[in-house]
């Protein structure tokens, strides 16, 4: 008995529901692990990109938090205006979204470069208010209170998130486009724990609604 054949005329909707439910799967669910780089492969890539740091030791504590190849970071494209420690891979992933979203958007808004990311901290050995493992505990979470321009013009998440006008509207676009960089990010939208900062991690579990 010969096949059925595939009405061709419905190829494009097929495809589209295909993307449609592919994208409706990203909302949610783990990810696949980040790429595993070595030790001196990821220091390496550190130094070219400009990225300033220390080697941070980071002894075992009673909750065993680890970091993979720790660092404290205190400035890349932009300075930090403390220095935070987090995983070498997760610099490298905090680095290229400074330089292809933060600084990019801030000049399309503003007119002006990021001079310096105004921020929460980073690792932290903890697990979160539900009992899953915290990507801080991993060091491979930040969490963005604001950044300051140039100009020296300081725009944070907790006053200017939901009020009109362009600092709102820089850091609604700057968490939109870190869905594309992140697996979870959690904005003041998400719940009243994050009224004044953007949680932006590499952990397992994908969660970012754009809105």
């Amino acid at each position: 008995m010969a096949s059925p054949r595939l009405d061709r005329r419905l190829l494009p909707r097929a495809a589209g529901l295909a993307l449609a439910l592919g994208l409706a799967a990203c909302a949610g669910g783990t990810v696949p692990p980040p790429v595993v780089r070595a030790p001196a492969q990821c220091l390496a890539e550190l130094d070219r990109l400009g990225v300033q740091y220390q080697l941070e030791p980071i002894e075992a504590s009673a909750n065993a938090c680890t970091i993979d190849d720790p660092v404290r970071v205190s400035a890349m494209g932009a300075s930090f205006q403390s220095a935070a420690v987090m995983s070498c891979d997760f610099a490298l992933h905090l680095d290229r979204f400074e330089r292809e979203v933060l600084q990019p958007e801030a000049r399309r808004f503003f007119h002006f470069g990021v001079h310096s990311l105004l921020h929460f901290g980073a690792y932290a050995c903890r697990r979160t208010r539900g009992g899953k493992e915290s990507a801080h505990a991993l060091g491979r979470a930040i969490d963005l209170a604001g950044i300051e321009l140039d100009d020296g013009t300081v725009i944070r998440v907790a006053e200017d998130w939901r009020m009109p006008g362009k600092n709102s509207a820089f850091l609604h676009e700057v968490a939109r486009e870190a869905c594309h960089y992140f697996s979870e990010v959690l904005t003041p939208d998400s719940d009243a724990d994050h009224y004044n900062h953007l949680h932006l991690d590499t952990g397992p579990y994908k969660l970012c609604i754009k809105r």
